[in-house]
């Protein structure tokens, strides 16, 4: 399997993993600073991380290794921010959630986490992402995509429905 190069976003990002500068709550903060700045999902479980920016592909971050207990420590401040926002809109183990992020103009981001001592997941998307726009533009306005039709709903929710 050849080896590849990871993208300078990635690299930025394995960086402020392997090198926080302000324990966990910096972390956390220089991860959700990255994706808003390169508008990137994360879907991350504890024994991988998986990035990708708006339209391109997802690319594993294989340098990831954090202790259970950091990444625990790291889903309980994401936890504890979503709470922030909207009082208990998330339980400390898990759920799901819109987290903003930064001013001018602040990012929203869907969050989905689990944080059990079985389980530990995070999934970060960019409320407004572009893959919603890119299956906009795959079917030109006409509201069909494979046999479904979507309806938007709110700007950072999709209902599908069988066709009629």
């Amino acid at each position: 399997m050849p080896m590849t190069t990871p993208s300078p976003v990635a690299t930025s990002l394995l960086r402020a993993l392997a090198h926080p500068t302000r324990g966990v709550v910096g972390l956390v903060d220089d991860l959700l600073a990255l994706c808003r700045e390169h508008n990137l999902q994360v879907d991350w479980q504890a024994d991988r991380c998986r990035v990708r920016a708006c339209g391109s592909e997802w690319e594993e971050l294989r340098d990831v290794t954090l202790r259970k207990s950091v990444f625990r420590a790291i889903l309980a401040r994401i936890a504890a921010l979503c709470n922030e926002q909207a009082a208990i809109s998330v339980s400390p183990y898990g759920g799901q959630a819109e987290l903003s992020v930064g001013t001018n103009p602040p990012v929203v981001f869907r969050v989905a986490f689990a944080n059990t001592p079985a389980e530990q997941t995070l999934e970060l998307l960019p409320a407004t992402s572009c893959l919603v726009s890119e299956h906009a533009a795959s079917v030109a306005g006409t509201g069909e995509l494979s046999g479904t039709r979507t309806e938007t709903v709110e700007p950072s929710r999709q209902e599908v429905t069988p066709p009629p």
